[in-house]
């Protein structure tokens, strides 16, 4: 998988100060991919962001950094007291921003495609990864941990991420113990220089393609509509 960087300098974002993320919210866009990579990259928008969108060709873009937090699940101190979610009322008056990572997927029900859903649930396993590589700790992938909006805030995101979300297909895959074994981390070196980490899922290697190639000097494009992604030398 690639992850297309999309966010830029008006991308909204803040520190965690000092906070370590342990839950990832899903969401849904109400709206194309297109629309999401204009809205959180456009310098009218001081309100919302994200730190992932997945797209329904099974495209995947990033936003923000996790080791910032995106400004996409806010609550009130007295509604983290009255959150559906157990990781929310555990953490009263703590804004749900500095402890979670969000996933906006494209669309409007939660009904996702095939590339889409593949992709999400990739997405979730990297995070949690990336959140042991970074900051040592286990992001546990059960339903306490990997919810919805709504479960944090019923009342204006009552059907965020939408009521064809397929909450019971993500969660057997993410609880399949045997998936889970047949993913290990793959360090990267490239020139003797160690770059992100790879991944190396049921025998096959993945390396993050745009990092290694621009440590080769190569120039990697995207093509969304084919599905290829094209590394050029300089």
């Amino acid at each position: 998988m690639v992850i297309i960087q999309k966010g830029n300098k008006y991308t909204n974002s803040s520190s965690r100060d000092g906070y370590v993320p342990c839950s990832i919210v899903n969401h849904i866009s109400s709206g194309s991919m297109s629309s999401m990579d204009s809205w959180f990259t456009s310098a009218s928008n001081n309100v919302s962001s994200a730190h992932f969108g997945v797209a329904k060709d099974g495209r995947i873009h990033q936003y923000v950094d996790i080791r910032r937090m995106a400004w996409a699940n806010g609550l009130t101190a007295t509604g983290t007291t009255k959150a559906p979610a157990k990781v929310v009322r555990d953490r009263p008056g703590i804004n749900p921003n500095k402890y979670t990572i969000s996933i906006e997927h494209e669309g409007m029900d939660g009904d996702l495609t095939e590339p889409q859903f593949a992709s999400s649930i990739w997405l979730h396993r990297y995070i949690q990864q990336e959140v042991e590589r970074i900051w040592g700790k286990k992001l546990l992938l059960d339903s306490v941990h990997v919810i919805g909006h709504c479960d944090i805030d019923p009342i204006r995101k009552a059907n965020c991420p939408g009521p064809k979300f397929p909450w019971a297909r993500l969660r057997s895959a993410l609880d399949t113990e045997e998936e889970q074994a047949d993913m290990e981390k793959v360090q990267v070196f490239v020139n003797g220089q160690p770059q992100k980490e790879g991944l190396l899922i049921n025998g096959v290697t993945y390396v993050p393609a745009r990092a290694v190639s621009e440590a080769l000097q190569a120039k990697v494009e995207w093509d969304h509509v084919k599905k290829v992604v094209r590394i050029t030398r300089l």
